[in-house]
């Protein structure tokens, strides 16, 4: 079923190749999480980590590796990989379920306004998980779509 899930937004994506469709699945955790936006927290920040975003090591397998159509164009996997490090911090801030799926706000690493960071939106299933483009305004309230997540450590 994710698979299936995960093909059918890559065709919405404009037919990503099969490799990224499979990146962009969640690599869940071995035990089950206290609810679906705790687990899209947990799948969103394994994304992050894995592809390269944070300061931990990214995934050395390149098959994990998304590819960003908008963002990461004529560098090569190493060179976005390199170019990614340590741009979004690695601790979900705030997970929302949204009408297509989740959306879990991360801080952005060395910004100078604190009240925006960066996105990732997955499906209801847990896949086709992307990092947005624009940044987001994380708001302080959380309203009741919304949640902070409690994730054990990555």
């Amino acid at each position: 079923m994710i698979r299936a899930a995960a093909a059918a937004l890559a065709l919405g994506l404009g037919a990503l190749p099969a490799q990224d469709a499979a990146a962009r699945v969640c690599h869940f955790p071995r035990r089950p999480l206290a609810s679906p936006r705790d687990t899209a927290a947990w799948c969103a920040r394994e994304f992050l980590i894995r592809n390269g975003y944070t300061s931990a090591p990214p995934s050395a397998n390149p098959a994990d590796i998304a590819l960003e159509p908008t963002m990461d164009k004529g560098l090569g996997l190493e060179g976005t990989v390199e170019n990614r490090r340590g741009t979004v911090g690695a601790e979900p801030l705030v997970v929302c379920t949204t009408a297509t799926g989740f959306l879990v706000s991360f801080a952005i690493a060395n910004l100078i306004d604190p009240q925006h960071g960066r996105a990732v939106a997955m499906t209801p299933q847990f896949a086709g998980i992307t990092l947005l483009r624009p940044w987001v305004l994380i708001d302080t309230g959380i309203g009741p779509q919304c949640s902070v997540p409690k994730l054990p450590p990555a």
